[in-house]
């Protein structure tokens, strides 16, 4: 009988500890499997974790609308890496052409792609491929990260810096990124090396090696001063939750500050404790960690609704209660408790924040722009709102890059897809197509196909740089360049050269109502833009220094 109790108690030691084993950031048991590793062994454990366990990318294209979960300020813009003067839209503003910082931004792969030859699962890790200034990214092309002595380039404010090396042990041309992301960048490095260990030792760049864990000796050892110098703050926090959300797996050196000095540094010979973790980086918790709350996911997507929309929210911290707001103002604890999915039946901005044991998480925007049909049987038309426009231009028809393509590696349609109205460009017999920022080109034998997956379509109407001819329609009628008629689906060639800058598209619900949908890039000439010094744009500033037309104000 006492062997029998003494088992028992055993057995149930062992399930308490399972249940009671937490590690940081509500990653559970995550990494247990690493538990009681050191050094290069620990490193080889981590990398079995975070490469496996549902590990999978949203793909190239889809990072776009993952950004939406990984990379948003408070005000709602994009988190630039970057540039800390730019105010870009998700989606809205994304690649296109440019000419100089705050055109567009851009996917930038913090290891740069032709380093690795564009293989996956890195092309589209959303990890190390961050939303950034279009033109910096350009300015940075595939040179490494390192400290800069002359600098040949510098973004606004010398937020980022380009020249020749001062970083012992390298002279060549680097990149120099700002202080404020050296240690994000030094811990996406240190992942990197971990969850594509086998594969980065033969990467090219001079950065990456079969020695030292995956780094050579300069880059591993001025990373290690970066991410001590920079440690993990609340936001690096938030966007590690949320890449766990979009692709299913963690960053450890985010979840454990200082962990890398358990593989390169002086606590190498240590066994590491997943759910004991002694980092020695300062904090909440004993563990070092960074106590955050997760930013709400709102679904669904933003957009354009022909009808009404039940929202749902939720929240990666368990136990976090969510507030949120319809009407535009920021959300807090004095808001509406979200008990469970709501229905909006106008258009509305929803706002969210969630709150746990007194602390906030950074505040969550969505826009709903719905259209609903008249009860007096008239057609009642809302336009679009500049904010919701779309850039008809390359990235829109899913094709980086500018000027002829041809060729049968090109062979493929392009498609956009957007508030329930596909464009599709095809290549026709011509083999050639042209297309930028502004305009595509409608050839002999090319199509450009529009369609709805709601309502019908009632009107579209081009606008042309060089009037050499007008579309033909394969139902309906055309009027110069507008056409009108009643289907689903209508299909647009030419017997010449056609430049189309832009498109409106009415659309006809069910419920009689018509929405005219203006594509083409938004001008924001002659509006005064006023920024702070964190990028972020200000609409009434108070007191202090501000970035006013490129110009600095100081406000007192």
């Amino acid at each position: 009988m006492k062997t029998r109790v003494i088992l028992l108690l055993a057995a149930l030691t062992m399930v308490l500890g399972n249940v009671w084993a937490q590690g940081p950031n509500n990653s559970k048991t995550y990494y247990q499997a690493a538990d009681g590793k050191k050094g290069m062994a620990l490193k080889t454990a981590m990398h079995g974790i975070i490469s496996s366990n549902g590990f999978k990318v949203v793909g190239y294209d889809g990072l776009w609308e993952a950004y939406k979960k990984t990379d948003t300020r408070a005000d709602g813009y994009v988190r630039d890496w970057y540039s800390n003067t730019t105010n870009y839209r998700h989606i809205t503003d994304k690649a296109g052409s440019y000419k100089g910082e705050g055109d567009c931004y851009n996917r930038e792969h913090s290891v740069p792609q032709s380093w690795f030859s564009k293989a996956s699962p890195m092309k589209s890790d959303i990890v190390h491929v961050l939303p950034t200034d279009g033109y910096v990214n350009n300015q940075r092309s595939s040179y490494p990260f390192g400290e800069v002595s002359n600098a040949t380039y510098k973004s606004n404010n010398d937020y980022c810096r380009l020249g020749s090396c001062k970083t012992e042990g390298y002279s060549g041309k680097v990149f120099e990124p700002a202080n404020e992301t050296k240690g994000d960048l030094a811990r996406i490095y240190f992942y990197m090396t971990t969850c594509y260990e086998g594969k980065c030792e033969s990467w090219s760049g001079g950065v990456f090696s079969s020695k030292n864990g995956g780094l050579v000796d300069w880059t591993l050892n001025m990373m290690l001063r970066w991410a001590q110098e920079d440690p993990v703050d609340e936001r690096e926090i938030e966007r590690n939750l949320a890449v766990y959300d979009v692709q299913k797996n963690r960053n450890p050196f985010v979840d454990y500050p200082g962990l890398e000095q358990y593989i390169w540094g002086d606590k190498k010979d240590q066994a590491f404790s997943y759910d004991h973790y002694d980092g020695g980086a300062g904090g909440d918790t004993p563990g070092g960690d960074v106590v955050v709350v997760a930013m709400p996911v709102i679904s669904p997507d933003e957009g354009t609704y022909y009808q009404d929309v039940t929202i749902e929210i939720s929240c990666a911290t368990e136990g976090a209660e969510i507030y949120y707001t319809t009407g535009g103002a920021d959300a807090s604890e004095a808001s509406t408790l979200y008990t469970g999915p709501f229905t909006l039946t106008e258009t509305s901005t929803v706002k969210t924040v969630a709150i746990k044991d007194g602390k906030s998480s950074s505040q969550a925007i969505a826009t709903y722009i719905i259209v609903t049909g008249g009860d007096d049987g008239d057609d009642d038309t809302e336009e679009t709102p500049t904010d919701a426009s779309l850039a008809l231009n390359n990235e829109f028809f899913g094709y980086e890059g500018s000027g002829v393509v041809s060729g049968s590696s090109n062979s493929e349609d392009m498609v956009g897809k957007s508030d329930g109205i596909t464009v599709t460009y095809a290549l026709g017999t011509y083999q050639q197509r042209y297309l930028n920022a502004t305009e595509i080109r409608l050839y002999s034998g090319n199509k450009v196909t529009v369609s709805v997956n709601q309502g019908t379509l009632q009107e579209i109407e081009f606008t042309n740089g060089s009037k050499q001819g007008k579309p033909k329609a394969n139902t309906g009628s055309m009027n110069d360049l507008t056409w009108t008629g009643e289907t689903n689906k209508v299909e647009f060639t030419s017997t010449s050269t056609i430049s189309l800058s832009s498109m409106k598209v009415k659309v006809k619900t069910d419920g009689g109502a018509t929405e005219i949908h203006e594509i083409g890039r938004p001008s924001l000439s002659g509006q005064r833009v006023i920024y702070n010094l964190r990028g972020q744009r200000v609409t009434n500033p108070t007191r202090g220094i501000y970035i006013v037309d490129g110009k600095k104000v100081v406000i007192e």
